[in-house]
Order: structure tokens, then C-alpha cells, then sequence
């Protein structure tokens, strides 16, 4: 893919609206060509003797249609949908280095006793007690309560109640970008 995006340079919000366009032309192609290619919803009954037989249905020849087409619909749909991620994936991925940056930068501005907390929530996948902080070398309750609170404060964690102590963890954007 990344040969294609050297070979057809675009804006990215170029690339999004080629995007949207591509599949609102395939719908509107699959909506509005379906009654020229004979897919037309017929009210006529199927004609049945009295035992219950089959002796005529118009149905048939449009399910023989739809199943003689279907595969080229099917094609073109997964060549749209190959379209629309070319097209979409650089703005995705741009999104997803940004984040990753832009937590980079935050964890760097941490003191040390932050770090810790930082650093003991990293170890657990993003989530530990507060009584696990406040077993950190250097931590007494007061202490790790308060670099909790200022971690809260700016954004960083989130604390939920759990039993008789509390749940720390990132907040999902931060989780997001580290994980």
C-alpha cells in the first residue's frame, strides 16, 4: 500500500472525501442500477396445482439472475472496500503515532514519585491498587494518596472505589496510547 501512496500523492482530506465518494458510488450504483439489471420485485404468484406442486414461479428466474451477478457485485464491493482503506489508513495511522507521541511527551514531564506510579500501573497493564502504591519504596498511604489525587487532577488516571481501598488506572485515552 505504501508503494501507492508514493505513486498517488493526496491531501489527507482529499483522501477522505475520495473515500466517502467511493462508497456512496458503489451504493448508489448497487440502489439505483439493480431495476436496469432486472432485479425487480414482481407481484405475480407462483402458480401451484392443487396437490400443493410447484408449476410456474417468476421468482426463479430472478434468483438465476441474482446468482449469475452476484459475484461481480461481490468483486466490486471488496475492490471498494480495498479503495476506502487505501484511502483511509494514513489518516488512522497518523492518528495512532500521535497518540503514541503525545503520551511519550506527558510520561516525561512526571517527577520521580510520579514515575513510580507511572511505572507500577505500566507493569500491570495499565491498572493496580492503591495499597500496591503505597507498598512502593518511598511511599507512605499520605503520600501515595496525594500523588494519586495530583495524577487525577491532571488528567492522567482515573480512581475507582474497590473494597476498602481504591482501583487506579489510566485514563482510556492515555491506556489507549500506551497500549
Amino acid at each position: 500500500m505504501a508503494f501507492f501512496r508514493h505513486l498517488f500523492p493526496m491531501n489527507p482530506n482529499v483522501r477522505i472525501f475520495a473515500g466517502i465518494v467511493l462508497v456512496a458510488g458503489f451504493l448508489s450504483l448497487v440502489l439505483f442500477a439493480a431495476p436496469f439489471l432486472g432485479f425487480k420485485l414482481d407481484e405475480e404468484r407462483c402458480e401451484v396445482d392443487t396437490l400443493g406442486n410447484l408449476i410456474s414461479c417468476p421468482h426463479e428466474k430472478q434468483v438465476q439472475e441474482i446468482q449469475a451477478v452476484l459475484p461481480l457485485i461481490v468483486s466490486f464491493a471488496i475492490v471498494v472496500g480495498a479503495g476506502t482503506y487505501y484511502l483511509m489508513s494514513s489518516k488512522v495511522e497518523s492518528k495512532d503515532k500521535s497518540l503514541k507521541k503525545n503520551t511519550g511527551t506527558l510520561l516525561k514531564m512526571l517527577n520521580a514519585d510520579e514515575s513510580k506510579v507511572v511505572n507500577v500501573l505500566l507493569e500491570n497493564h495499565g491498572h493496580a491498587l492503591q495499597a500496591e502504591i503505597t507498598r512502593l519504596p518511598g511511599m507512605s498511604k499520605v503520600k501515595s494518596h496525594r500523588v494519586v489525587q495530583k495524577l487525577i487532577d491532571r488528567g492522567v488516571l482515573i480512581k475507582e472505589d474497590f473494597g476498602k481501598t481504591n482501583k487506579i488506572k489510566f485514563t482510556p485515552e492515555i491506556q489507549e496510547g500506551l497500549f
